[in-house]
């Protein structure tokens, strides 16, 4: 499969120059923006070559405790091998975790020769991410948010030159709301936002603001071809679909996305089970409103945390123990929320499960429909054959 490796491989070595900075550069830097960059700098304002960090020798330091670990090392080799980025260097890196408010938040800005690329990291390891993200249901704004709006502030603040921003996941999320948030000023400097597979908003209102449509024109979404992430909650009216290897949600590694030349390959439309899914998230949305959704995921990530620290880590490392606490948790429940929590986890089960007979219903249906168009045009033709 030709995905962003492949085209480090083949355009590693080729000039800005020669070849412009394009939606798969893009993709690069918002990859990177999931490695540990922020152990290779003592202060947020050092300037950081990308040269000198991405290297097969780093490549386990900077890949540990990423989702895609193991992508993400074989990314560092092969960055390694490129000059194409030889001159980019990196600076005002944060990387902020805060239990108490829910947020998980981390961006760093790549300098380049014409422009500053904004990078927002997606959801991390850590359950306080993951609530975060779940937190977007039911909250116009979270904490991540706003950071992320601060931080284009205080970058456009400091150098007036025009941006690129982007992210990957929660990243994208955060890229186009910084984006359209933002002042007049700063969003006329923006070239471009991309925002690879990102979930929507609350609050499909946003869309038809004056800030939304400012940077509309700027804007690329993109998503896979079995998409999930992307159809949560409302997403821009300009969503493409990308060509993607695997299956569900190992589609949204962008390692799994296909690239041809310069770009990503796009197709036509999002997959069956991709739609199916849309349309049982929106029933389950429907149902469960936004009181009652802050209600259950306050629950679940109450059963879900070990302490407030608990990463996925926690869950790899000693599964046993993790299981047995979620059964303890789950006991100490009041039993009023334990009847909440098995209605809300009930309606979920349901919607999928209504969804699916309702998609094989239609599916019968069509076909009886075709059935009779082609006996009706069997039975015209021998008529026609009769006479």
């Amino acid at each position: 499969m030709k995905n962003m490796l492949y085209y480090l491989k083949k355009y590693g070595n080729t000039s800005f120059e020669d070849m412009p900075f394009n939606e798969v550069d893009s993709l690069i830097l918002s990859q990177i923006g999931y490695l540990n960059l922020d152990i290779y700098i003592s202060h947020p304002h050092d300037e950081v070559f990308l040269k000198d960090v991405l290297t097969k020798k780093n490549a386990k330091d900077l890949a540990y405790a990423s989702m895609t670990r193991k992508d993400n090392e074989k990314l560092c080799a092969a960055f390694e091998k490129t000059t194409r980025y030889d001159l980019i260097y990196y600076k005002h890196l944060i990387s902020e975790i805060n239990y108490v408010k829910c947020e998980q938040f981390f961006a760093v800005t790549f300098f380049l020769k014409d422009f500053n690329y904004i990078s927002y990291r997606g959801t991390d390891l850590t359950l306080a991410g993951w609530q975060e993200d779940v937190n977007m249901s039911y909250l116009e704004t979270v904490p991540a948010q706003k950071s992320a709006l601060d931080y284009v502030r205080k970058v456009y603040s400091l150098y007036k030159k025009p941006l690129i921003l982007g992210g990957h996941s929660k990243g994208g999320n955060l890229a186009l709301y910084a984006a359209m948030n933002c002042e007049k000023e700063i969003q006329d400097t923006i070239i471009d936002i991309y925002d690879f597979d990102g979930p929507g908003f609350s609050n499909k209102e946003i869309f038809k603001q004056e800030g939304y449509l400012n940077i509309r024109d700027k804007l690329h979404v993109v998503s896979s071809t079995m998409s999930v992430v992307a159809l949560l909650l409302f997403n821009a009216d300009k969503i493409e679909f990308l060509k993607t290897s695997g299956f569900t949600v190992l589609q949204h590694n962008p390692f799994n996305w296909h690239v041809k030349g310069n770009a990503l390959i796009r197709v036509k439309r999002n997959s069956i089970t991709s739609r199916y899914l849309e349309k049982s998230i929106t029933r389950f949305f429907s149902i469960v409103g936004y009181g009652d959704r802050r209600k259950f995921f306050n629950i679940l990530f109450f059963i879900a945390k070990d302490h407030p620290k608990s990463s996925l880590l926690d869950i790899k490392r000693h599964p046993i123990r993790y299981m047995a606490g979620i059964r303890k948790r789950k006991r100490e429940l009041s039993k009023e929320d334990l009847v909440f929590y098995k209605y809300v986890t009930k309606t979920i089960r349901l919607s999928f499960t209504n969804t699916f007979k309702e998609s094989l219903r239609e599916k019968k249906k069509t076909k009886v429909i075709e059935d009779e168009k082609d006996k009706n045009i069997v039975g015209n033709q021998l008529e026609v054959k009769h006479e």
